[in-house]
């Protein structure tokens, strides 16, 4: 029977953003793990982190024994502002953004999204390109050897189904955001932002009945120019979007100018409605 501290199950068909808030919030400073320095046989003895990893993988729907053989062959990184060092050993892992706001060099993405070779039902070739992650803020990423998670797949079918929502996922979030459609310049933008505000709120959720301060409304990271290169669009015409949600009151912004890297959401209602295509009065 679970503690009265444990977290409350969570029904394996909710958005992964949803099932994965609790997991990840507040990590341990002690947890600035990188393959180089804190080698993941090392990591097993470090019982926050692990715990952490396999409480990640049980709220995705994964039975307990394997997640608990997913975080033997995972391990915790928090990354600053840059790009995130690839292991020695060859390019077998797969980057889970657990929090904060990364680019894979041709779209931006925020907590809950897997980066790497997902096809684990195949053998994976000799050498498999992986993308170049830049943390675009300060970031968890949970890295997991494809092996590993292969190995799980092929005999669990916890671990299949949690991959199935993975992938489901993301082809929403490729759709949703990015997919090229007819909508004016200014839905677009605001469809992203509204993406990675509610990611970030998702992940900052506060227990039932508390308070949410100001600053889980806040996205932190990516400056214009990275919102109109991973939309395909124009520098001057993602400025004229950021200047009309500002007039109109939906987002605010600290910091002046193409290099701001902090947009406050001031109605995340009001921003979905842009997003899908609602004029503003």
């Amino acid at each position: 029977m679970p503690s009265p501290s444990d977290p409350p199950d969570l029904p394996p068909h909710l958005p992964i953003t949803l099932r994965t808030a609790d997991a990840f919030k507040r990590p341990p400073q002690h947890e600035n793990l990188t393959r180089d320095s804190h080698p993941s046989n090392h990591l097993r003895s470090v019982r926050p982190g692990k715990t952490r990893m396999i409480r990640y993988f049980q709220q995705q729907g994964v039975n307990g024994t394997a997640a608990a053989a997913l975080a033997d062959g995972s391990y915790l990184h928090m990354a600053k502002p840059g790009f995130l060092k690839n292991p020695r050993r060859g390019s077998g892992y797969i980057d889970v953004i657990t929090s904060g706001v990364v680019s894979d060099g041709v779209r931006l993405w925020a907590g809950g999204t897997w980066i790497g070779d997902l096809d684990v039902f195949r053998d994976a070739p000799a050498t498999v390109t992986h993308p170049q992650i830049e943390t675009l803020c300060e970031t968890t990423v949970l890295r997991i050897d494809r092996d590993v998670l292969r190995s799980w797949a092929m005999r669990d079918l916890s671990v299949q189904r949690m991959i199935y929502y993975v992938l489901n996922e993301r082809l929403g979030v490729q759709e949703m955001v990015y997919g090229l459609d007819h909508r004016p310049t200014l839905a677009r933008v605001a469809e992203l932002i509204h993406y990675l505000a509610r990611r970030l709120q998702a992940f900052r959720a506060a227990p039932p009945g508390a308070p949410r301060g100001e600053e889980d409304m806040v996205v932190q990271g990516p400056t214009q120019k990275d919102l109109a290169d991973a939309l395909g669009l124009s520098l001057a015409s993602v400025e004229k979007s950021i200047g009309i949600l500002r007039t109109h009151q939906v987002i605010a912004s600290s910091g002046k100018g193409r290099a701001n890297r902090s947009y406050t959401i001031l109605d995340l209602d009001l921003l979905m409605a842009v997003g899908v295509g609602h004029p503003l009065a």
